[in-house]
């Protein structure tokens, strides 16, 4: 995984694009299609790709985990939604000004009760506003953010409830990772902005750190992997076959970061980039 600090340029300026709407009354699909309409304050409710090749990205999740994707508005406003089984799983914005070479980027957004709230709350702990909270038609508020290690998050009040916990199911998320370069300074942050608990855990015999809220599990944290690599969030896909999804992953024209290993959650994990430079994981669960 190279640095992609040139990278985040791009990206800051394709979110605040598509966050924005340039002006524009674009109604967005909402991030929960269940009947109840309640949130789920402090847990990760909904994820979006920003891509500067939107239809080479939808055939490479297709091909991969069958996602099949449906696109709203025209032109300069465009939006996607990837469906899994017939359910929505995550969003696809288009990084049109993207700079050449530029990859893409999962964004992972929290689920708050107030985004003022938060953002004042992730500025008094060292965090940055990249974009301040925002009315989004059809999804609700927003804000984009930064932690005090440069990692990039979003919060989210949805206008519309968030979706509800059925469980893990394959081929769609089911777990998010901080790759930190300082732990404890993570935990820190994210403890008090989220007002989340903190347990303590070891993962092949490293120090791991999970943030809960109301007694669930959340998010984890753990030292980076990656050598001269920033801190920064890696989002996981439940799988049934790992060996399989990595050679799909092959074929579909993404890149292996890390091949599953035996050392490493028995062989049950293994992270790639897709055709268009953004970063994700696959996990096989529960670990036999």
């Amino acid at each position: 995984m190279k640095s992609k600090n040139s990278f985040f340029i791009c990206l800051i300026f394709g979110i605040a694009v598509s966050m924005t709407g340039c002006g524009s009354q674009m109604e967005y699909p909402s991030i929960n299609y269940t009947a109840s309409k309640s949130h789920d304050f402090g847990q990760i409710v909904w994820r979006d790709l920003f891509t500067p090749d939107p239809k080479k990205a939808a055939e490479f999740y297709k091909n991969v985990f069958g996602w099949t994707s449906v696109k709203y508005g025209t032109g300069d406003e465009e939006y996607w939604m990837f469906k899994s089984n017939g359910k929505p799983v995550a969003g696809m914005y288009f990084m049109k000004d993207a700079k050449k070479n530029a990859g893409g980027e999962w964004l992972q957004y929290y689920s708050v009760p107030s985004l003022e709230d938060a953002v004042k709350k992730s500025k008094s702990a060292g965090g940055s506003v990249i974009i301040k909270p925002t009315d989004i038609p059809g999804r609700g508020m927003v804000a984009l953010m930064t932690d005090p290690q440069n990692a990039y998050f979003a919060f989210i009040k949805s206008a519309n409830g968030d979706p509800e916990e059925t469980g893990y199911t394959d081929n769609a998320f089911m777990w998010n990772e901080l790759w930190s370069n300082d732990m404890e300074k993570s935990s820190d942050f994210y403890q008090k902005v989220l007002n989340s608990q903190v347990e303590s855990r070891t993962d092949d015999s490293r120090a791991y750190t999970v943030l809960k809220n109301n007694g669930k599990p959340s998010s984890g944290i753990i030292k980076n992997p990656v050598e001269n690599v920033r801190t920064n969030w890696v989002q996981y896909i439940k799988v049934t076959d790992v060996k399989l999804i990595e050679d799909k992953v092959k074929n579909a024209g993404g890149h292996t970061l890390i091949a599953s290993d035996t050392a490493i959650r028995k062989g049950t994990v293994a992270v790639f980039t897709d055709p268009t430079g953004a970063p994700f994981a696959i996990q096989k669960w529960p670990i036999e």
